[in-house]
């Protein structure tokens, strides 16, 4: 199937077009890197947008969500997980010492019916295998539709958006990483977040591929 996709849709680097790759091993270098955000919330510790969300970064991001190509999400995986594995060793080592949950932020039924995957819970499983990371897609669901945040460029209007629109599933691991492709006003994240946070919640963090 995969030597069937690459005769019709043969891969090309986002960033230069090379063939073979999605993302060339010289583009890889490019990729601008952002640090963590330690938070002084004792219980949500930090956040790590890992790749700044622009150039070709934001076109891998778009066609896995928007066009469907669903066989990227390895190779980006990949490439997420080596960078963290490469730039922030201690902070992987402190999740894996402290048995954290990667969990995925949840599409509705609907969106997810209709687009046939839930991106954050495809990349976020690759992740969590990659990482040595425990892995849960049983533990938050979205109880109600909300608009697609990029289409809402107020700040307020996203919260708003994502306000109350999640429900945990209990009881909940004590630690988490609460996982989404993309953070710009990370209210999806924070609206996550507060749902899980009462029901004894330890220690969380935000991680997406980019911000």
């Amino acid at each position: 199937m995969s030597f069937v996709l690459d005769l019709i849709f043969p891969k090309k680097c986002f960033g230069c077009t090379k063939s073979e790759f999605y993302i060339c091993p010289k583009c890889q270098s490019k990729i601008k890197i952002n640090s963590p955000k330690f938070s002084t919330d004792s219980v949500k510790e930090g956040s790590l947008s890992l790749f700044k969300y622009d150039s070709f970064i934001r076109s891998t991001i778009q066609s896995l969500k928007y066009e469907f190509v669903t066989d990227l999400a390895d190779e980006f995986s990949s490439i997420f997980s080596q960078k963290i594995i490469k730039n922030y060793p201690d902070l992987l080592f402190y999740w894996q010492k402290n048995n954290f949950v990667l969990i995925p932020i949840p599409l509705y039924i609907s969106r997810q019916n209709w687009r046939g995957f839930n991106q954050s819970q495809l990349l976020g499983l690759l992740i969590a295998q990659k990482l040595n990371l425990n892995f849960s897609n049983q533990i938050i669901f979205r109880h109600r539709p909300t608009f697609t945040q990029s289409h809402l460029k107020n700040h307020l209007k996203r919260q708003q958006n994502t306000k109350n629109a999640f429900t945990p599933i209990i009881p909940i691991p004590k630690n988490l990483i609460i996982f989404d492709d993309v953070a710009t006003s990370f209210s999806t994240l924070n609206s996550a977040f507060k749902s899980l946070k009462v029901f004894g919640l330890n220690r969380c963090w935000f991680l997406t591929l980019a911000g």
